[in-house]
């Protein structure tokens, strides 16, 4: 039997006192997995969207090591509108796809926007004196190529040693993110895909729906 997602990044991550980026924190449910894996590690967890970021606040605002920060991650800093939807996780700087079928299914609409701050990693860690993140996990909503082309600064070092992205394949919203897409970006810093896990496949018509996908440098 494969091992779990959990155990291979905390098998590659390697040490319990890392830095972790979680991007896309959500109400902080990875966040509290990682302080349970990593009992001795950073986590900086980014939430842009309003209400998802107070529930965040109180839960993990008092939390040592855990350093929370109201902004949407992307390739320039400044401010960007943020599509807000029913299901709150699916709220995106991209809008949704009226066409999806599988946002009809879920009755996933889009319910307002809502302006919120943008950071990039580089600038974040330079201001910061970050110089290397162990974990960086992505959970962006299709901005995956944005986030990673704020971060070519730290990966032309090769200074990001494990990347966990969330990549949707099916067209959820106005633009979808590939693995190519990914992969260019990644390519000349020297970065491969290791695995996939967490894949789901629609239930009626087998269509590829998303995935987790992690990328290391190639030594």
């Amino acid at each position: 039997m494969p091992p779990s997602p959990f155990h291979i990044i905390r098998s590659l991550v390697g040490k319990p006192d890392g830095v972790i980026f979680d991007v896309g924190a959500n109400l902080g449910q990875t966040t509290e997995v990682y302080r349970v894996l990593f009992d001795q590690c950073l986590i900086h967890a980014f939430e842009p969207q309003v209400a998802m970021f107070a529930q965040l606040r109180h839960r993990l605002g008092n939390t040592e090591r855990v350093f929370l920060n109201h902004a949407a991650l992307g390739d320039t800093v400044g401010m960007a509108t943020l599509h807000q939807a029913t299901h709150h996780e699916s709220g995106s700087l991209l809008a949704l796809n009226p066409g999806s079928w599988w946002a009809q299914s879920l009755d996933i609409r889009q319910s307002g926007t809502e302006t919120v701050a943008v950071d990039t990693i580089d600038h974040y860690c330079a201001e910061r004196q970050i110089t290397e993140i162990d974990l960086l996990k992505l959970d962006v909503q299709g901005l995956e190529p944005e986030c990673l082309r704020g971060a070519q600064t730290l990966l032309s070092k090769r200074g990001i040693r494990v990347i966990q992205a969330e990549l949707i394949y099916h067209a959820l919203y106005e633009r979808t993110t590939r693995f190519i897409d990914v992969e260019r970006l990644l390519d000349p810093y020297g970065y491969r895909l290791y695995t996939i896990f967490d894949v789901r496949i629609g239930d009626d018509n087998g269509e590829l729906l998303n995935l987790d996908a992690v990328f290391l440098p190639i030594p």
